[in-house]
């Protein structure tokens, strides 16, 4: 496996969004906070906001999953803004397979940054040889599901996930379309 690298940037073409992605750090809690205590963050992924104690288990669940692996959760900058975080979390039990996901700051919602997020964390994904990678979304949420049809995603499930409305989509990578 190589070595952690904290910073990979990529340009996207169609909006010419320069994408840096920066591996999560312990000193990051403060930013990965301000995103999941946000009930407009949330909304599509738990339908409300994080209290301290959760916020405080997921992000060191996430620092524990990254240690030895390249992939996992990175604060996402574009032209030295932080705008988000984005995720390439390796399956346990497949490990050719990983989750992509990420949070926007609402500011930065509307403005072409998910795409640009998405195709980042697929280069990543690619680079690491991942076979396939998932997205685990609210079928509500209308954008980001144009998003994944439009990166080659495909639905494989949509019903509940852990209590809540959820759709998988799946893209299967290598493979010319």
């Amino acid at each position: 496996m190589s070595s952690p690298q904290p910073t990979m940037t990529t340009g996207h073409e169609e909006e010419n969004k320069m994408i840096e992605l920066r591996k999560i750090t312990a000193s990051d809690y403060d930013r990965y906070a301000t995103l999941v205590q946000d009930e407009r963050v949330m909304r599509y992924i738990t339908e409300q906001a994080l209290t301290d104690t959760e916020t405080k288990q997921r992000f060191e669940r996430i620092l524990e999953q990254q240690q030895h692996d390249r992939l996992g959760s990175y604060l996402i900058y574009t032209e030295e803004t932080w705008i988000g975080i984005g995720h390439m979390t390796r399956s346990q039990t497949q490990p050719f397979e990983a989750e992509l996901g990420y949070m926007l700051l609402p500011d930065q919602w509307g403005r072409g940054y998910g795409t640009a997020i998405a195709e980042r964390l697929l280069q990543l994904a690619t680079e690491e040889e991942l076979q396939v990678v998932t997205a685990t979304i609210d079928p509500a949420h209308e954008a980001s599901r144009r998003i994944l049809i439009g990166l080659g995603f495909e639905s494989t499930y949509v019903g509940p996930i852990d209590g809540l409305p959820g759709e998988t989509l799946q893209k299967i990578l290598g493979t010319t379309e």
